[in-house]
């Protein structure tokens, strides 16, 4: 690493893991002479060696364009990596890559099973469903009830410091509806959001979209979305708050916190932002959370986002960043997948008329702090001119071709450049 360097590892459930991680971060801030603490947070798998390697790319493409960014050369930035146990949730691979070959199915499902579905005895009853998946209706049935037992009972839980409300519950018919209902809606029509559409059968979630595995696939990301938002919400409300709060006490006055996020990682962070709004910026790539996270009466029955004291509070003395793009096919396919479920009926699915789209589809909607009109994410040099407490959605299509495309240096480019605005 570039930068004094200290990483976290966070439990599922929230806790920190070891101690000795928590207290060598404290220290490594307060002996390094820190100007301003970036706290990074992954969100993609639960591979920590990846996780390393994204912090690597991002570290390095800092260094790289720090000579870019007006007033960096000025500040000392110390680096805190939270390392925390993701999934894979979506296939991205198979959606950027062209698809899954015909007949590859059931190794894709399996595959994916393995690396989405922790509890041993769940993945083998699934693993073992499979082979007659396309011929039984029971055995539908069993694997999207084996599936259902792993979503968090309830609605989200209740951040402290949070005043709003879950703006993207799992649909009635994911937690309630009949296989068939539920297998057909996940794996129906997409829309293409502005590509073309490849033809031979393969699209959406970049497979032959008629297979009845294909579709269990889509359950399976489905079900594995309403699981990491949940686990995201506590690594973030637990683990990540207190590892702020005490980089806050031990830091000298006047060092700023930042925090940037990915993927899950980035509704992590808003978790924590929450519970400690004293930051300085707080930059979101590729969200993989709801556009009325931070929104004022999203519904029309006077509700805000579960995120909205963040920005209500006006204690962020810098500005938050939201990267959105329509190349963002994760987001945007578990969001549609979510509509439908929801039969929800917008002008297009998981777009910003959708009650389900993604903040990093679309960016943060109905809220009152977004800079109109929205701002593109620049190449390096370029001149932003964030303002503290102020939202800027960075409309990313030119810079960012999916959803874990996050480290170019572009992206990088405008987080320092909110860290040292």
């Amino acid at each position: 690493m570039q930068f004094p360097y200290a990483e976290v590892e966070i439990r599922s459930t929230g806790a920190i893991h070891d101690d000795n991680q928590r207290r060598a971060a404290v220290e490594l801030v307060a002996a390094c002479g820190a100007t301003d603490v970036l706290v990074l947070c992954h969100g993609w798998n639960n591979d920590i060696p990846q996780a390393r390697r994204l912090y690597q790319r991002l570290t390095d493409n800092l260094a790289a364009v720090r000579p870019a960014v007006p007033g960096a050369e000025s500040r000392t930035l110390a680096v805190v990596g939270a390392l925390w146990p993701s999934i894979r949730w979506s296939d991205e691979d198979e959606v950027a890559g062209g698809g899954v070959a015909v007949g590859d199915e059931a190794v894709a499902l399996i595959g994916a099973i393995a690396t989405r579905v922790e509890d041993p005895a769940r993945a083998a009853l699934l693993t073992r469903l499979v082979p007659r998946l396309a011929d039984s209706a029971e055995a539908r049935q069993r694997f999207l009830d084996a599936l259902r037992e792993q979503i968090p009972p309830g609605p989200a839980e209740p951040f402290s410091g949070a005043v709003g409300v879950d703006e993207d519950p799992p649909p009635a018919a994911l937690l309630h509806g009949d296989a068939e209902t539920v297998f057909e809606a996940v794996g129906g029509p997409e829309v293409d959001f502005g590509r073309p559409e490849r033809t031979g059968g393969a699209a959406g979630f970049g497979f032959d979209l008629d297979s009845v595995l294909a579709k269990a696939r889509g359950v399976l990301n489905v079900t594995t979305y309403y699981t990491m938002k949940d686990r995201a919400g506590k690594v973030g409300s637990g683990g990540i708050a207190t590892l702020l709060s005490e980089l806050a006490r031990a830091s000298a006055s006047g060092v700023r916190l930042h925090l940037a996020g990915h993927s899950f990682g980035a509704r992590a962070l808003a978790a924590a932002a929450v519970r400690h709004p004293r930051l300085h910026s707080c930059t979101l790539l590729q969200g993989a959370f709801s556009h009325h996270a931070f929104a004022v009466n999203f519904n029309g029955r006077g509700e805000n986002g579960l995120f909205r004291s963040l920005l209500a509070d006006r204690q962020m003395t810098g500005p938050m960043l939201v990267t959105h793009t329509v190349n963002d096919r994760a987001v945007g396919l578990a969001y549609a997948a979510a509509s439908r479920l929801a039969r929800q009926a917008g002008a297009g699915l998981g777009d910003a008329n959708d009650p389900y789209g993604g903040i990093g589809r679309n960016g943060a909607l109905k809220t009152p702090e977004v800079v109109q009109p929205c701002v593109d994410l620049l190449e390096v040099g370029g001149g932003y001119q964030f303002r503290p407490g102020r939202v800027f959605n960075l409309k990313a299509d030119r810079f960012i071709r999916s959803h874990g495309d996050v480290s170019g240096r572009q992206v990088v480019y405008a987080l320092y450049s909110a860290i040292s605005s």
